[in-house]
Order: structure tokens, then sequence, then C-alpha cells
């Protein structure tokens, strides 16, 4: 009867601890959830406010007067108290790819525990992260009595897998915050980026890059370059958050609003009897030194659209040096079947997801690679020709601008080093308004279904 009373006794003296525990653990997570939304909030205010000032739109002074009532009033909650910038380091290097975490040594050994889905998730998070591969490299090229047949490997299988220390957590910090100083000054020297700017009062305002801007999407933007065009209707695509060097490196969601601009553009120039290529040119795989990704579309006579792919094969054939380990020229077209047209609506929704599956397992995604340079050219959205750059010293940097200028008769001022326009944020939102009102883009725009929504 004792034991039965203090047995009681004990639950009744840690039950208010834990009920304690857990009220506050349920007013933490109240408060993390409040401060999220409202984060957010602000987030979609400043982007409301942003696509207004670029569109020029009627309702960008009552936007301002919302997004200051806002800044106000976070301003007071924070009673003017003065703290230091506490900046989160992010979960994946320059390169994409993710940073190793305490964690990472019991994932490896429950990685049997995995789902599928799992799996392919953490896969893709460590894309490119081929240590193995070097560790593997550095141990042969050690051995110097190293004989290249599966019974040497067998007998030294013990020390070829022999794998160095791994990083403490202190050194994987310290390599985490020298990744990201290096991509912050990458991004502060990126012209093609939104920068954000700090106010005088805590606030953060975001500034557009000094591109006239045509469109935005969620992720994707379409912009008129900076300097003089080659030609009437030469515009960019780009990712609007930086994305170094390769556009392999976009993610689904990416992908799906540039198929969108590439049709949107071939279908607006279609309209005026004109061709269009899509260009890119990587010559630097390092976040560091390559710049914000960009597609070029260069529109042309459609007499000329035909002959384009032999105009790019010649000059890929005869660039770099006549040895090089990669063929000239891959080819990326994708080539889909199309169902019957028995039901119009279910037919037409079939081809649909026909031709977005196809893109997006697409030649180009599947036969490039972003560990290299390369040059690649789309003649559609189902892809195009590709070159691997083994020289990047050698390659120039307007290759593809020069091939469409010998098509048409171009100087070479024009496509090798044009010059800068020096334009006001006004004269910019005029030139694109010009842009839109030459060709008629109003009519193919895309975007105006998530202004709908």
């Amino acid at each position: 009867m004792s034991s039965y009373s203090s047995h009681r006794s004990r639950d009744r003296s840690r039950s208010p601890r834990r009920s304690l525990n857990d009220h506050r653990s349920e007013r933490r997570a109240e408060c993390r959830s409040k401060t999220t939304a409202y984060s957010a909030d602000m987030n979609k205010l400043r982007a409301k406010v942003m696509k207004a000032r670029l569109t020029k739109s009627p309702d960008l002074a009552n936007l301002e007067k919302q997004l200051e009532a806002a800044m106000n009033s976070e301003g007071s909650d924070s009673h003017g108290s003065k703290q230091n910038k506490v900046v989160v380091l992010p979960q994946v290097d320059s390169h994409g790819r993710r940073l190793p975490t305490r964690n990472d040594a019991r994932e490896r050994e429950a990685s049997e525990e995995l789902t599928i889905q799992q799996m392919a998730r953490l896969e893709k998070e460590t894309e490119g992260d081929d240590t193995t591969d070097r560790e593997l490299a550095a141990q042969i090229v050690r051995d110097s009595g190293f004989s290249n047949d599966l019974e040497y490997m067998n007998d030294n299988v013990e020390r070829l897998s022999r794998r160095r220390q791994e990083k403490s957590s202190e050194q994987r910090k310290q390599a985490a915050i020298q990744d990201y100083k290096k991509m912050e000054a990458a991004l502060d020297s990126c012209d093609m980026c939104f920068k954000q700017t700090e106010n005088p009062d805590g606030s953060t305002l975001l500034n557009p890059p000094g591109y006239p801007m045509i469109a935005l999407g969620n992720r994707v933007c379409l912009m008129l370059p900076n300097r003089e065009p080659m030609n009437d209707g030469h515009c960019i695509i780009a990712p609007i958050e930086h994305v170094a060097g390769s556009s392999l490196k976009c993610d689904d969601d990416m992908w799906d609003e540039i198929t969108n601009f590439m049709k949107c553009l071939m279908h607006m120039f279609a309209a005026r009897q004109k061709g269009v290529v899509f260009l890119e040119t990587v010559l630097s795989v390092q976040p560091s030194k390559a710049g914000h990704c960009a597609i070029e579309c260069i529109p042309l006579p459609l007499s000329k659209t035909q002959d384009m792919p032999a105009y790019f094969t010649e000059s890929l054939v005869s660039s770099d040096d006549e040895w090089s380990q990669h063929r000239k020229v891959i080819d990326t077209t994708v080539k889909t079947t199309s169902v019957a047209p028995k039901d119009d609506l279910h037919d037409q929704d079939a081809n649909h997801l026909q031709a977005r599956q196809a893109i997006r397992r697409g030649g180009f995604r599947n036969r490039m690679t972003a560990k290299m340079p390369y040059f690649h050219v789309w003649f559609d959205p189902y892809g195009g020709m590709g070159h691997i750059i083994e020289n990047s010293e050698k390659f120039p940097p307007w290759f593809g601008r020069e091939v469409v200028a010998g098509v048409l008769d171009l100087p070479p001022a024009v496509y090798r080093k044009p010059r800068r326009l020096k334009e006001s944020h006004d004269q910019r939102c005029d030139r694109a308004d010009e842009w839109k009102k030459q060709f008629g883009w109003s009519k193919f725009d895309w975007t105006k279904m998530l202004e709908a929504q």
C-alpha cells in the first residue's frame, strides 16, 4: 500500500511539470508559426510592390501605403531595440549541394530504412558530391604499383577504400561561412539579381536589376538586354533568384516557366513571320566565376530558320581544338508521340501532358551536364544541339551570337562587345513598354494567369 501511494505521489508531482513543459512548447510553436506567417505576408506584399513599380500599376500608391503601415507595425512591436544581425547559414553550398551536418552519419547508417521517395530526395540534394570517386582516385595516384585488374583490386580493397577522416563540426562550420561569403560576393557583383537594400529604420527594400523588365513569373522573368540589342526583339529569359551558370541547375518549376516563355515568344514571332533561336553559353562551372543563368532569345526571318541547324553544326564542328574527348555536336532534340484527335479535350490534355513529360526528361537535361562548360542552342522548346567546351579560354562568349550575326549579315560590333546603355528606371520602363506594343506581347503573355489567381 505504501509503495502504491508513493507511486501515485510521484505521478502527481510529475504531471504538473509535464503539462507546464507542454504548454511552453506549444507557446514557442505558436510564436514561430506567427512569425513565419508574418514574414511570408511581408514578402508577398513586397513582391506586389516590386511588380507594381516595374509595370507602372495604378495601385502602386495604395500598395506602398500598405507596406509602410506593415513596416511601422513591425517597428512598434520590436520597441526599437537594436539587435545583432544573425545570419542563418544555408543548407546547401554555392554549387547547390547539401552541406554535411551532424546527422549525415546517422542518415548513412539508417539508409536502409529510408523509403524510395526519401532516397530520391537525398540523391537529388547530394547530386554532384563525388567525394567517394575523388578519394578513390587519390588512393590510386598514391599507389605506385597500382594495376588495373580485378585481382589486384580485390587483394588491396581495404587500402583503396580507405577514407579520410571526416571534418569536425567546427571545420564544417568555417567551410560553410567561407562558402557563404563567396556566394554573397557573387550576388553583390551580379547585375541581373534583385538587390535587397536596408533602410535606416531597419526595413528592407527589394530593388529591380538594371534591365528593362517585360514579364515576371513566380520563378523566372523575361527582360531586355542592358546593352544594344542585336536586332528588334532580342530578349533574355533568366531565373529571378541567382542561379550560377547553367540552367541545368534549375528545378522543374523553373523549367516549366522557361518553356512557357519559349512557347509564348515562338508564337509571338511566328505571328510576324519570324523564327527564333535560344542561346545559352556557360564558360565556367565555379559559382564565383560563373555569371547569372541567362538564355538569350534572338528572332530572325522565317526563311532562314530552317537553315540554322546546318549553320550551327558547321560552326560547332570547326570550334575548339581538332582533337577533343567529347563529340563536337550533341543532339538534344526530343521527339514526342501525339495522340490521334478523337476527343478534342481529352486528346489535347494527353498531348500536353506528354509534351511536358518529354521536356522534363528531355534530351537537353539528360544529355548535357552542369559539371562542365557548354554551349547550347534551342530551335524549339523540345531541344536543339549542344557542345561541351573543353577549353574555355579559346571558346568565345559571343559564339552563338556570331553565328546568328553571320546569317543576318550583321557587323562584328553588334555581337562582340555591344555598348552598354545608360538608362534610368523610367527609361527602362519606357523601352519595355515600346517592346510590348511593337510585338503585341499582351496577347501572348502567359503570366496574366498568375495575376488572376
